[in-house]
């Protein structure tokens, strides 16, 4: 593990891709979730992670999903599933100031339903840097 409880002034670059929904309710599935570790004041990465995701419910994987991200059903039928990796995404996101684009909105929403349907908490960032709003 990279920093302390006390020190984690790492900043977590992360994204995810999901599913699209096709049908009004219908949430979003994590299909792959990457983050790296950067030191902020030499500006170098200190550890990586990245990973497929098998969502509970592999037909939530629609055409126009794969469309948007290129991610099939085959490509994850093997990948590990959120609660698989739910540690690592937890230790690489909690406390830390997380940065990333559009992650307000989507991507923190989206980790953050991901650890409810495990019945776990969710991470809590530090602090956030989304470039969505540095760029629009």
């Amino acid at each position: 593990m990279v920093g302390t409880s006390e020190d984690r002034s790492e900043i977590a670059f992360f994204d995810v891709e999901t599913t699209v929904p096709t049908r009004s309710g219908q949430g979003f599935a994590i299909l792959e979730f990457g983050a790296i570790l950067v030191c902020p004041r030499k500006l170098v990465e200190l550890q990586s992670f990245s990973t497929l995701v098998r969502p509970a419910d592999l037909s939530h994987i629609s055409t126009l999903s794969v469309r948007c991200n290129g991610i099939t059903k085959d490509a994850v039928i093997s990948a590990p599933g959120f609660v698989d990796i739910a540690d690592n995404v937890y230790d690489l996101l909690h406390g830390r100031i997380c940065a990333g684009h559009n992650i307000l909105r989507f991507d923190c929403a989206g980790i953050r339903d991901a650890f409810s349907e495990i019945n776990r908490p969710a991470p809590k960032p530090k602090g956030t840097i989304d470039s969505l709003a540095l760029l629009t």
